[in-house]
């Protein structure tokens, strides 16, 4: 009797299925539990996509600087102006959902080669400065001021859409900026390092101690930084 009771039930696993077919109540409810709590707890992680992009980007011109006798140390002249180029990159880019995971490079054009930039730089030095008169001075006036650089553009100029300074002399190369309190404007100074130049224009953040170079391109006047400087009060 035991024995035909047990053969049904291992020989396969059809009698297990027909009683669950029979009874559903008896299991029913544990195995849509047990799939809500899988379906909860493991939700689908996002597909890896790959998909290739095309597209534009900048080359950064480079600067050559050339010594000339021709012009006073400490100052400079740009001869050619710098001209971004221009390339078109191929990617193949990887991504889950929204996410970017990387991108690897496919090709590579060159649609605009870059110009470069020539900026002649002066070497010959003044031996003495020119004083009121006319004449020669030695001694003179000489403080150390903290210099930036700045152009005619906007940007670096508080706004200012003239191109020109508070004085009305446009804004370029020997114009530089300073606090009237401390350097009356219209005098006329040597600054190590740039060159001769008049104070000519005033800013919001030249206070005291700071002075503000002129430059005709904004690579020239990004350069200068911030920086201890040399200057001499001619008058």
């Amino acid at each position: 009797m035991l024995g035909s009771i047990r053969t049904p039930l291992l020989a396969s696993g059809v009698a297990v299925i027909g009683v669950l077919a029979l009874n559903p109540s008896l299991f029913g409810s544990v195995v849509h539990a047990d799939d809500s709590i899988t379906r909860s707890e493991s939700p689908e992680a996002p597909a890896l996509t790959v998909k290739e992009i095309v597209q534009r980007e900048s080359i950064p011109y480079t600067t050559l600087r050339k010594s000339s006798a021709e012009l006073r140390s400490g100052t400079s002249k740009t001869v050619q102006a710098g001209k971004n180029g221009e390339k078109q990159v191929k990617y193949k880019v990887y991504s889950k959902g929204d996410e970017e995971i990387r991108r690897e490079t496919v090709s590579s054009s060159i649609l605009r080669k870059p110009v470069q930039e020539i900026v002649k730089v002066g070497t010959t030095a003044p031996k003495r400065f020119a004083s009121r008169g006319g004449g020669y001075f030695s001694g003179g006036k000489v403080v150390s001021m903290i210099a930036t650089g700045y152009t005619a553009s906007a940007a670096e100029n508080g706004g200012n859409t003239s191109g020109r300074t508070a004085t009305g002399l446009r804004i370029g190369h020997g114009v530089v900026a300073v606090d009237p309190n401390f350097i009356p404007l219209g005098t006329r100074l040597y600054i190590d390092g740039y060159g001769y130049a008049v104070a000519a224009d005033t800013g919001g953040a030249i206070k005291g101690h700071r002075i503000d170079l002129g430059h005709d391109t904004h690579h020239e006047a990004q350069n200068v930084g911030r920086r201890s400087v040399r200057v001499h009060i001619l008058d």
